[in-house]
Protein backbone atom coordinates (compact mmCIF):
# COMPACT_ATOMS: atom_id res chain seq x y z
CA UNK A 1 0.00 0.00 0.00
CA UNK A 2 3.08 2.51 0.96
CA UNK A 3 4.61 1.13 -2.64
CA UNK A 4 1.36 2.65 -4.47
CA UNK A 5 1.24 5.61 -2.28
CA UNK A 6 4.61 6.67 -3.22
CA UNK A 7 3.81 6.35 -6.79
CA UNK A 8 0.69 8.26 -6.92
CA UNK A 9 2.67 10.84 -4.91
CA UNK A 10 5.82 10.89 -7.79
CA UNK A 11 2.77 11.23 -10.21
CA UNK A 12 1.34 14.61 -8.64
CA UNK A 13 5.41 15.92 -8.30
CA UNK A 14 6.01 15.22 -12.09
CA UNK A 15 2.62 17.16 -13.21
CA UNK A 16 3.51 20.23 -10.91
CA UNK A 17 7.17 20.04 -11.99
CA UNK A 18 5.30 19.90 -15.94
CA UNK A 19 3.40 22.92 -14.77
CA UNK A 20 6.48 25.08 -13.52
CA UNK A 21 7.42 27.58 -15.66
CA UNK A 22 10.96 28.12 -14.32
CA UNK A 23 11.89 24.61 -15.68
CA UNK A 24 10.01 25.59 -19.09
CA UNK A 25 7.40 22.86 -19.16
CA UNK A 26 4.35 25.26 -19.50
CA UNK A 27 2.99 26.55 -23.40
CA UNK A 28 4.90 29.62 -23.77
CA UNK A 29 2.65 31.08 -26.93
CA UNK A 30 1.36 34.50 -26.63
CA UNK A 31 -1.95 35.38 -26.85
CA UNK A 32 -2.83 38.67 -28.38
CA UNK A 33 -6.50 40.12 -27.29
CA UNK A 34 -7.83 41.76 -30.02
CA UNK A 35 -10.06 44.99 -29.83
CA UNK A 36 -13.19 44.78 -32.01
CA UNK A 37 -12.81 47.07 -34.83
CA UNK A 38 -8.73 47.23 -34.50
CA UNK A 39 -7.48 48.30 -37.76
CA UNK A 40 -4.41 45.86 -37.46
CA UNK A 41 -7.31 43.34 -38.99
CA UNK A 42 -10.55 42.29 -41.18
CA UNK A 43 -13.14 40.56 -39.62
CA UNK A 44 -14.88 37.80 -41.81
CA UNK A 45 -17.75 35.61 -41.46
CA UNK A 46 -18.33 32.69 -44.30
CA UNK A 47 -21.75 31.74 -45.36
CA UNK A 48 -21.99 28.10 -47.50
CA UNK A 49 -25.34 29.29 -49.33
CA UNK A 50 -24.75 27.03 -52.48
CA UNK A 51 -27.48 24.60 -52.75
CA UNK A 52 -25.97 20.80 -53.14
CA UNK A 53 -22.11 21.71 -52.14
CA UNK A 54 -20.09 19.30 -50.70
CA UNK A 55 -18.73 19.75 -47.43
CA UNK A 56 -15.66 22.43 -47.63
CA UNK A 57 -13.36 24.35 -45.48
CA UNK A 58 -12.02 28.11 -46.83
CA UNK A 59 -8.62 28.91 -47.74
CA UNK A 60 -7.21 32.46 -47.33
CA UNK A 61 -3.77 32.42 -49.95
CA UNK A 62 -3.84 28.45 -49.07
CA UNK A 63 -3.73 28.57 -45.55
CA UNK A 64 -6.57 27.09 -43.67
CA UNK A 65 -9.12 29.64 -42.02
CA UNK A 66 -12.56 27.78 -41.17
CA UNK A 67 -12.28 24.66 -38.66
CA UNK A 68 -14.39 22.44 -36.95
CA UNK A 69 -13.57 19.77 -34.23
CA UNK A 70 -12.29 16.61 -35.42
CA UNK A 71 -12.26 13.58 -32.80
CA UNK A 72 -9.87 11.64 -35.34
CA UNK A 73 -6.79 13.91 -35.41
CA UNK A 74 -8.18 13.65 -39.70
CA UNK A 75 -10.20 17.00 -40.80
CA UNK A 76 -13.63 15.01 -41.37
CA UNK A 77 -15.56 17.93 -41.28
CA UNK A 78 -16.28 21.53 -42.30
CA UNK A 79 -18.85 23.32 -43.94
CA UNK A 80 -22.21 22.62 -46.13
CA UNK A 81 -25.01 24.04 -47.22
CA UNK A 82 -26.47 26.80 -45.14
CA UNK A 83 -23.59 26.40 -42.44
CA UNK A 84 -21.43 28.88 -41.33
CA UNK A 85 -18.27 30.15 -39.93
CA UNK A 86 -17.50 30.98 -37.51
CA UNK A 87 -21.00 30.44 -36.03
CA UNK A 88 -20.65 33.48 -33.75
CA UNK A 89 -18.78 36.79 -34.16
CA UNK A 90 -16.58 36.60 -36.95
CA UNK A 91 -12.96 35.19 -37.74
CA UNK A 92 -10.30 37.95 -38.35
CA UNK A 93 -7.66 38.07 -41.18
CA UNK A 94 -5.25 40.89 -42.32
CA UNK A 95 -6.48 43.93 -44.88
CA UNK A 96 -5.67 43.71 -48.40
CA UNK A 97 -5.95 41.72 -51.14
CA UNK A 98 -6.12 37.77 -50.34
CA UNK A 99 -7.46 34.68 -52.41
CA UNK A 100 -10.25 32.65 -50.68
CA UNK A 101 -10.68 28.90 -51.70
CA UNK A 102 -13.01 26.43 -50.92
CA UNK A 103 -11.84 22.59 -50.93
CA UNK A 104 -13.86 19.51 -50.37
CA UNK A 105 -12.21 17.91 -46.91
CA UNK A 106 -10.18 15.35 -47.66
CA UNK A 107 -12.00 12.24 -45.94
CA UNK A 108 -14.91 13.03 -48.48
CA UNK A 109 -15.55 9.51 -50.61
CA UNK A 110 -15.82 11.72 -53.81
CA UNK A 111 -13.59 14.57 -55.11
CA UNK A 112 -11.33 14.28 -51.71
CA UNK A 113 -9.58 18.09 -51.71
CA UNK A 114 -10.55 18.95 -54.77
CA UNK A 115 -11.34 22.96 -54.85
CA UNK A 116 -14.80 23.93 -55.92
CA UNK A 117 -14.38 27.90 -55.59
CA UNK A 118 -11.60 30.69 -55.82
CA UNK A 119 -12.43 34.35 -55.88
CA UNK A 120 -10.29 37.26 -55.34
CA UNK A 121 -11.12 39.37 -51.82
CA UNK A 122 -10.16 42.99 -50.67
CA UNK A 123 -11.53 43.47 -47.14
CA UNK A 124 -10.86 47.08 -45.55
CA UNK A 125 -8.88 47.40 -42.06
CA UNK A 126 -11.01 47.54 -39.17
CA UNK A 127 -13.87 46.81 -41.42
CA UNK A 128 -16.93 43.73 -40.95
CA UNK A 129 -17.80 41.88 -44.15
CA UNK A 130 -19.95 38.10 -44.76
CA UNK A 131 -19.12 36.15 -47.60
CA UNK A 132 -21.38 34.42 -49.00
CA UNK A 133 -20.51 31.82 -51.35
CA UNK A 134 -23.77 30.62 -53.57
CA UNK A 135 -25.54 29.01 -56.33
CA UNK A 136 -26.71 25.90 -56.94
CA UNK A 137 -23.28 23.77 -57.03
CA UNK A 138 -22.66 22.55 -60.67
CA UNK A 139 -22.09 18.81 -60.64
CA UNK A 140 -20.66 18.86 -64.24
CA UNK A 141 -18.04 21.40 -64.19
CA UNK A 142 -17.61 21.41 -59.77
CA UNK A 143 -17.81 24.82 -58.70
CA UNK A 144 -19.74 26.94 -56.46
CA UNK A 145 -20.55 29.73 -58.64
CA UNK A 146 -21.59 32.77 -57.01
CA UNK A 147 -20.07 34.68 -54.62
CA UNK A 148 -21.57 37.96 -52.72
CA UNK A 149 -19.51 40.21 -50.15
CA UNK A 150 -21.66 42.10 -47.72
CA UNK A 151 -20.10 45.25 -45.47
CA UNK A 152 -21.70 44.90 -42.19
CA UNK A 153 -21.39 48.63 -41.02
CA UNK A 154 -22.39 47.74 -37.04
CA UNK A 155 -25.44 49.55 -36.44
CA UNK A 156 -26.01 51.76 -33.36
CA UNK A 157 -27.72 48.66 -30.52
CA UNK A 158 -30.81 49.55 -28.86
CA UNK A 159 -31.88 46.88 -25.87
CA UNK A 160 -35.12 48.08 -26.55
CA UNK A 161 -35.12 47.51 -30.25
CA UNK A 162 -34.22 44.56 -32.95
CA UNK A 163 -32.29 45.76 -36.14
CA UNK A 164 -32.04 43.33 -38.86
CA UNK A 165 -31.11 43.38 -42.72
CA UNK A 166 -32.21 41.02 -45.23
CA UNK A 167 -30.57 39.23 -48.03
CA UNK A 168 -32.14 37.67 -51.01
CA UNK A 169 -30.06 34.45 -52.27
CA UNK A 170 -32.47 32.33 -53.68
CA UNK A 171 -31.36 30.90 -56.90
CA UNK A 172 -33.73 31.51 -59.57
CA UNK A 173 -36.05 33.99 -57.99
CA UNK A 174 -36.67 37.40 -58.52
CA UNK A 175 -36.29 40.56 -56.71
CA UNK A 176 -38.39 40.50 -52.63
CA UNK A 177 -39.97 43.17 -49.91
CA UNK A 178 -40.46 41.92 -46.84
CA UNK A 179 -43.51 42.62 -44.83
CA UNK A 180 -43.29 42.31 -40.81
CA UNK A 181 -46.98 40.52 -40.11
CA UNK A 182 -48.81 37.84 -42.40
CA UNK A 183 -50.52 39.56 -44.93
CA UNK A 184 -48.93 41.14 -47.72
CA UNK A 185 -51.51 43.69 -47.15
CA UNK A 186 -48.89 44.04 -43.48
CA UNK A 187 -46.27 46.97 -43.51
CA UNK A 188 -43.38 46.69 -45.96
CA UNK A 189 -39.80 46.76 -44.05
CA UNK A 190 -37.82 46.44 -46.47
CA UNK A 191 -38.46 47.13 -50.65
CA UNK A 192 -37.24 45.59 -53.73
CA UNK A 193 -34.25 43.31 -52.89
CA UNK A 194 -32.81 41.60 -56.03
CA UNK A 195 -31.37 37.67 -56.14
CA UNK A 196 -27.87 38.19 -54.81
CA UNK A 197 -28.43 41.77 -53.30
CA UNK A 198 -28.66 42.84 -49.04
CA UNK A 199 -30.81 45.51 -47.55
CA UNK A 200 -29.47 48.37 -45.11
CA UNK A 201 -30.23 47.82 -41.58
CA UNK A 202 -33.77 48.26 -40.61
CA UNK A 203 -34.60 49.01 -36.78
CA UNK A 204 -38.18 47.02 -34.84
CA UNK A 205 -38.54 50.07 -32.81
CA UNK A 206 -42.06 48.12 -31.14
CA UNK A 207 -40.89 44.66 -31.53
CA UNK A 208 -43.08 43.00 -28.64
CA UNK A 209 -42.78 42.19 -25.02
CA UNK A 210 -39.93 40.43 -23.35
CA UNK A 211 -36.56 40.13 -24.53
CA UNK A 212 -37.42 37.59 -27.14
CA UNK A 213 -40.29 38.95 -28.55
CA UNK A 214 -42.68 36.70 -31.40
CA UNK A 215 -42.23 38.21 -34.66
CA UNK A 216 -43.75 37.24 -38.03
CA UNK A 217 -42.45 38.17 -41.65
CA UNK A 218 -43.44 36.96 -45.17
CA UNK A 219 -41.88 37.89 -48.11
CA UNK A 220 -43.85 39.36 -50.99
CA UNK A 221 -43.26 40.00 -55.12
CA UNK A 222 -41.16 43.48 -55.45
CA UNK A 223 -43.20 44.23 -59.07
CA UNK A 224 -46.85 42.33 -58.30
CA UNK A 225 -47.24 42.67 -54.33
CA UNK A 226 -48.37 38.43 -54.24
CA UNK A 227 -46.98 36.43 -51.70
CA UNK A 228 -43.66 35.04 -52.27
CA UNK A 229 -42.95 32.71 -49.22
CA UNK A 230 -44.87 31.13 -46.68
CA UNK A 231 -45.12 33.20 -43.61
CA UNK A 232 -42.40 32.81 -40.65
CA UNK A 233 -42.53 33.42 -37.09
CA UNK A 234 -39.40 33.25 -34.45
CA UNK A 235 -39.03 34.06 -30.96
CA UNK A 236 -35.02 33.67 -31.57
CA UNK A 237 -34.46 37.41 -31.90
CA UNK A 238 -33.38 39.29 -29.08
CA UNK A 239 -33.57 42.85 -28.30
CA UNK A 240 -30.50 44.88 -28.44
CA UNK A 241 -28.91 42.47 -31.22
CA UNK A 242 -28.62 42.86 -34.86
CA UNK A 243 -29.62 40.05 -37.54
CA UNK A 244 -28.89 38.93 -40.90
CA UNK A 245 -32.91 37.44 -42.58
CA UNK A 246 -31.56 35.41 -45.43
CA UNK A 247 -34.26 33.55 -47.79
CA UNK A 248 -32.22 30.66 -49.54
CA UNK A 249 -32.30 27.82 -51.79
CA UNK A 250 -33.75 27.48 -55.52
CA UNK A 251 -36.66 28.17 -56.81
CA UNK A 252 -39.11 25.76 -57.43
CA UNK A 253 -36.91 22.95 -55.77
CA UNK A 254 -38.32 19.96 -53.20
CA UNK A 255 -34.69 18.74 -52.70
CA UNK A 256 -33.56 22.32 -51.60
CA UNK A 257 -36.59 24.56 -51.20
CA UNK A 258 -36.78 28.26 -50.38
CA UNK A 259 -36.97 29.25 -47.09
CA UNK A 260 -35.51 31.90 -44.52
CA UNK A 261 -32.79 31.53 -42.11
CA UNK A 262 -30.74 33.93 -40.10
CA UNK A 263 -27.46 34.49 -37.99
CA UNK A 264 -26.15 36.83 -35.32
CA UNK A 265 -24.13 40.20 -36.86
CA UNK A 266 -23.63 42.23 -33.73
CA UNK A 267 -24.68 42.00 -30.27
Amino acid sequence: MKKKLYYLMAGFAMLFSACDKDKGYVENTEYEKLTPGDPKYSYLKIVNLSAGSPIVNFYIDGAKFSTKLSSTGIENAGYGYNQLFPDLNYAVTTPGTHVLTAKVIPTATTDANLEVFNSNINPAAGKYYTLIVNGAYNTTTKNIPSFLTLEDTKPTLDTTKVILKFVNVLSGGTPLSLVRGTSPADPKIISNIAVNSASDWVELSLPGGGPNPSLSFMLVDATTNAAASAIYTTTSFTKGRAYTLYYRGISGSTTFPAGFSFYTSFY
